[in-house]
């Protein structure tokens, strides 16, 4: 049924859950990939380049917040790949997941509140109103 998930990932618990979720579903049906997208934010980035004093210790403190992520996808022998990007999430993720025709994306809520809500809105709601393919979030 599900050929390409894309999970959108970024080192959260919720986005674990949402990891393992595409996991199970890819368990089912055998030749499925599981894309995991990390989408660096801008922001964000500027902000740990501008703190941090060494860019390879950046980047293996970024690589090893996915460990759990690789660790449980080899655990379960699902073929995966993870795919770095940089941009605002919600855009990356539907950009990635129409040009690679995924089937479905995964992603985690984090529960905002109805003020963060509608304040900063939340990557999941964006996504869910513009994916062009069946979408879960998971909570």
């Amino acid at each position: 049924m599900y050929k390409k998930i894309v999970v959108a990932i970024d080192g959260s618990n919720h986005s674990f859950l949402a990891a393992e979720h595409a996991i199970e579903l890819a368990k089912l049906q055998t030749g499925t990939l599981v894309e995991g997208i990390h989408v660096l934010d801008y922001e964000k980035t500027k902000s740990d380049v501008l703190h941090s004093s060494d860019p390879i210790q950046l980047q293996m403190q970024r690589e090893e917040k996915f460990k759990r992520f690789r660790d449980a996808f080899e655990k379960a022998a699902v073929s995966y790949k993870l795919i770095m990007k940089h941009g605002e999430p919600a855009p990356m993720i539907l950009e990635h997941a129409r040009d690679t025709s995924a089937d479905l994306i995964i992603i985690g809520s984090r529960g905002l509140n109805p003020l963060q809500e509608i304040v900063m809105g939340s990557v999941s709601g964006r996504v869910a109103k513009r994916a062009k393919c069946p979408i879960m979030i998971v909570k």
